[in-house]
């Protein structure tokens, strides 16, 4: 009896764990998708000066691959019937293009600051 009852609590932290895996790891595809989706934004309005037109599509090129492989994680997250993670190996480049995004946040700011009139 103590076995089953044991069993059961077992079972529920586990089902506990893989919900808190599952939410985590949806927050953080929400953050990777919204920072790929701002940097595209940027690129928009970012001017020869900041960023050369090759470089630029090079990115753009770069941030709608990395759109597709959070579309992708997502569906084998939802074909999954077990909690799944994902492994820095793979958030690795992800992590590299969101702090390109940052960067280029940076300079736009920082080309619009110098270019307001005093």
């Amino acid at each position: 009896m103590g076995e089953t009852r044991g069993q059961h609590v077992g079972e529920s932290i586990n089902r506990d764990a893989g919900a808190l895996l599952d939410e985590l790891l949806a927050s953080l595809l929400d953050d990777f998708e919204h920072w790929f989706q701002r940097g595209e934004e940027l690129l928009q309005a970012c001017p020869e000066e900041v960023m050369p037109s090759e470089e630029r599509q090079r990115m753009e090129e770069r941030l709608q691959d990395g759109k597709k492989a959070i579309a992708a994680t997502r569906s084998l997250v939802a074909a999954s019937t077990q909690p799944m993670a994902v492994s820095m190996e793979v958030m690795n480049p992800w992590h590299g293009l969101v702090t390109e995004v940052w960067a280029l946040a940076a300079k736009l700011g920082s080309t619009r600051s110098s270019q307001a009139p005093s």
